[in-house]
């Protein structure tokens, strides 16, 4: 998932992206600093903010990362609070607009996209062209009296206000008239005014959007869902760990081990969040299916093909931040052992940005085996693992070892601890 904070110099941005990143659990991503500190080098060098040359040269070689918190780390060594300087602040502007400068930075603003779940971005030219195509775009203004009482007061200066004011006027005439990515509000950016709110307000305005954006589950899903659950601690007395490992606020696929026709019903009564399955497009020839599944909100594939229409449907409800759940081996178990793993729950985990959650049935085959016109009433055991990275190229393999190290033989028996 991609959150794009754009806005003007003092409009709050660094302080709204870290609260909404820390709420969300992504990483924060402050292009500014980035921007700030190719300035910082510049000075220290003796090279003039207007030396568009010397600038870039400084970009392209200076080495910047960030620390667990998302501060910046300028060759190896904390950013802050030198990047922070009235010197820095007089000099961005005119450095950040050399085309060479930008041309160097920007794909190092995208490589830290690819960090974890997603980023939150925050700067001048984020939704308009570093990440155009961001899930969620937010644009961050505030007059100029207000932005320069809240920069005065940052500093401990009340009594700059005034030329604190005039230096934000000239940044902003800079940076919405430089030839390279001026500052614009991007197409299908949500505006928000933050004269009356403090950074907690805005915050909460960004989150709300964020989290309304998710797949609202339709009646159909909670009626069917109230009858899954009756079932479920009834006939199989189902039993549930590790639920701790699902994500409360973003999106991820569920990928479990595929024993029976009772696996949907079984993730559908544990999961607590609305979860859209994965199921293959011939189920639909029932027109109750149909009904069921198009009321839960199902994406259909066809089986044995590459469906890229519905590849699509996935990385867009993943990066809405739904959870999607899928069965990697595509068809139930014959013997009750883990099949093969075909590779669409790790494409779809690596196009949407999101981990995957491995999920081992245990009994569910002996309650439900092939050929057997109806379950039994058994015991049946789920077990929701760690999320788990699959953006290496050991994606597939480190997904099939945790499934396998969570079921184990695949009985109900004793449970082994969650890996």
């Amino acid at each position: 998932m991609i959150i794009a904070i754009d806005g003007p110099a003092g409009a709050g941005k660094s302080t709204v992206a870290r609260r909404v990143a820390a709420e969300l659990g992504l990483v924060l991503l402050d292009t500014g600093a980035m921007y700030r500190a190719v300035a910082l080098r510049a000075l220290a060098r003796g090279v003039a903010p207007s030396d568009a040359e010397g600038c870039a040269e400084i970009a392209r070689s200076i080495r910047i990362d960030f620390d667990a918190d998302g501060r910046i780390l300028v060759d190896g060594a904390p950013g802050e609070p030198a990047i922070r300087s009235a010197a820095v602040t007089a000099a961005v502007s005119a450095v950040s607009a050399h085309p060479g400068v930008r041309a160097a930075i920007v794909p190092l603003q995208r490589a830290r996209a690819k960090v974890g779940r997603g980023v939150v971005a925050e700067g001048r030219d984020i939704g308009s062209v570093v990440f155009p195509d961001a899930n969620f775009k937010f644009f961050l203004t505030a007059s100029p009296q207000v932005r320069a009482e809240r920069r005065a007061k940052e500093l401990g200066t009340p009594e700059r206000v005034a030329e604190i004011l005039e230096e934000i006027r000239r940044r902003d005439h800079l940076d919405t008239t430089r030839a390279d990515s001026p500052l614009v509000e991007a197409e299908g950016s949500i505006r928000v005014d933050t004269d009356a709110l403090d950074p907690d307000g805005v915050a909460d305005v960004i989150l709300r959007h964020v989290r309304g954006a998710r797949t609202k589950p339709k009646w159909v899903y909670h009626v069917v869902r109230t009858l899954d659950r009756m079932f479920c601690r009834l006939w199989i007395r189902l039993r549930v760990e590790g639920l701790e490992n699902i994500p409360r606020d973003h999106g991820a696929i569920l990928a479990a081990n595929h024993q029976s026709y009772l696996d949907i019903l079984i993730l559908g009564a544990s999961v607590p969040r609305h979860v859209t399955f994965v199921a293959r497009d011939t189920l639909a020839e029932s027109r109750f299916l149909a009904f069921i599944m198009r009321g839960c909100g199902a994406i259909l594939i066809k089986r044995g093909a590459s469906d890229r229409a519905a590849l699509r449907a996935m990385t867009d409800r993943l990066r809405r931040g739904d959870l999607v759940a899928i069965y990697p081996e595509g068809t139930r178990s014959r013997d009750g052992k883990l099949g093969t793993f075909k590779g669409g729950a790790v494409m779809a985990a690596r196009l949407g940005g999101v981990p995957i959650v491995p999920i081992g049935l245990r009994g569910a085959y002996r309650a439900w085996p092939r050929g057997q016109l109806l379950p039994s009433p058994r015991k049946v055991a789920v077990r929701f693992g760690p999320p788990i990275d699959v953006s290496g190229e050991d994606g597939q393999e480190r997904l099939i070892a945790a499934v396998q190290a969570l079921i184990g033989d695949g009985s109900y028996g004793s449970l082994p601890p969650i890996p």
